[in-house]
């Protein structure tokens, strides 16, 4: 096998890999947020000034929640659940980094021929660095709202260059689509906005139930938007992945991620409902947010390569860089 394909169908594994480490991150932050965890550790990088943080508050001085406090608040009494929580948190957060020095350093060692590739993967630690940064000010400045939505918007940049240097290894023909193709194409994008939007909406639906309670919540204007959105994103694109599929010409890529896509959206609409009108529970909760992030990534990569693939008369198969 040519050594240029070799590298690019390891830098393959390596660049999933590094996605999936990033939504395994997000995961542990979702879950961190809904366990209202995000002060278990007061302080950063270390936890309660240790590398390995206690398992009860025996372990710390008595005057700990003094001595941590943050922006002039007393630190949240122990609770070894939140603490571990947060620093479970913190640690997939490094194996992501490791990951992503891994992915860094072969690709300019490897790959420094594919400028775009190259230019993609470069990205990923320099975002990072701004996560990390946004995430010590989240905790400084005890959980500001806002911060916490931008921390989890860098986390979605971080996914989707994770998922743009991975399509770089595949032998893509760019051509953009025209006439009633063009149409449905945009369709596609306005559903991801509209997904983008909703997951703010949301964001802030959260702030509100925090702060005034669960039924003020789910009675305000900003959850009747959120809820009915919702089906307005899921109508959008399954318009847009059926028509996808009544093509005769066919998009492997495309279609494989529109219907992932779609399976996401349709869960998270049913996990939603459930939500509503049955219990108000940290795994929906957990499940709901994971599944937006989520459908953003796989709807944006189905719509890459909808766009980075030939159709018409002219079509080819998307080649996979294989002996």
């Amino acid at each position: 096998m040519d050594h240029a394909l070799r590298h690019l169908r390891r830098f393959r594994r390596i660049a999933f890999g590094v996605f999936a480490l990033f939504f395994l991150v997000i995961l542990a932050g979702v879950s961190v947020r809904v366990l209202d965890a995000g002060m278990g550790c007061p302080d950063w990088p270390t936890c309660y000034g240790q590398l390995i943080p206690p398992t009860q508050a025996s372990q710390l001085p008595p005057d700990y929640r003094e001595r941590f406090a943050v922006a002039g608040r007393l630190a949240e009494p122990f609770d070894p659940l939140k603490t571990w929580a947060e620093y479970i948190n913190r640690l997939v957060s490094v194996l992501a980094g490791l990951g992503v020095l891994m992915m860094v350093g072969y690709a300019w060692i490897f790959l420094r021929w594919h400028s775009r590739l190259l230019l993609y993967t470069t990205v990923i630690p320099v975002l990072l660095v701004i996560q990390s940064l946004i995430g010590w000010r989240v905790v400084a400045t005890y959980l500001a709202e806002h911060l916490i939505t931008v921390h989890m918007l860098f986390s979605v940049g971080l996914t989707l260059m994770a998922l743009l240097a991975w399509a770089q290894t595949f032998q893509l023909q760019p051509r953009l689509p025209k006439g009633e193709l063009k149409t449905y194409y945009k369709l596609g994008w306005a559903a991801l906005g509209a997904l983008l939007i909703q997951v703010l909406l949301g964001a802030t639906l959260r702030a509100i139930i925090t702060q005034k309670g669960l039924e003020t919540g789910l009675h305000s204007t900003n959850f009747f938007i959120h809820r009915s959105l919702s089906w307005v994103v899921l109508g959008l694109w399954a318009y847009y992945h059926w028509r996808l599929f009544r093509e005769p010409v066919r998009h492997p890529f495309a279609r494989r991620w529109a219907m992932i896509t779609t399976l996401a959206l349709t869960s998270q609409v049913i996990v939603g409902a459930f939500m509503s009108y049955i219990s108000f529970t940290g795994v929906a909760k957990v499940a709901h947010l994971w599944l937006a992030l989520f459908a953003v990534n796989t709807g944006f990569i189905s719509l890459y390569f909808f766009k980075h693939s030939v159709y018409d008369g002219s079509y080819q198969p998307i080649a996979r860089l294989s002996s």
